[in-house]
């Protein structure tokens, strides 16, 4: 007797993964994350090369720094646009998790306002304020 062949797994649906369908995601916010990404990962390549010991034979000079910082920048560039680390992809959740929320923003304002109106009478909110002394 042949076994049915297992149901495709799904993916993980964590927030970080669900970013790509989330409508408060512009291009520009990807673009500017996918350049976060790049420039970090061109920081940390330049770290990795000042920990190389130059050899004596290695042609250090003026023309091959600027080409492996050249190089460097491509594979960054290459690495961010791949996603390969996924840097933009935190970056972009915090983003997320940083902005302002509507919801509380419009519940704090009613309660404040209501807050207001039952302040009229003149008491002050202090702890001692309404016992007998």
């Amino acid at each position: 007797m042949k076994l049915p062949p297992a149901p495709p797994l799904k993916p993980p649906t964590s927030k970080a993964r669900q970013t790509g369908d989330d409508p408060r995601i512009t291009p520009e916010m990807r673009q500017a994350a996918r350049g976060l990404e790049s420039v970090f990962t061109s920081e940390m390549m330049k770290a990795m090369r000042n920990t190389v010991e130059e050899s004596e034979f290695s042609m250090k000079n003026s023309a091959t720094e600027i080409y492996q910082g050249m190089l460097d920048q491509e594979y960054a560039d290459i690495a961010a646009n791949q996603n390969s680390l996924g840097l933009s992809r935190q970056i972009i959740d915090y983003w997320l998790r940083s902005m302002p929320q509507e919801h509380y923003n419009e519940n704090r304002t009613n309660q404040v306002k209501s807050a207001e109106i039952a302040d009229k009478s003149g008491r002050t909110g202090g702890t001692n304020e309404g016992q007998s002394e």
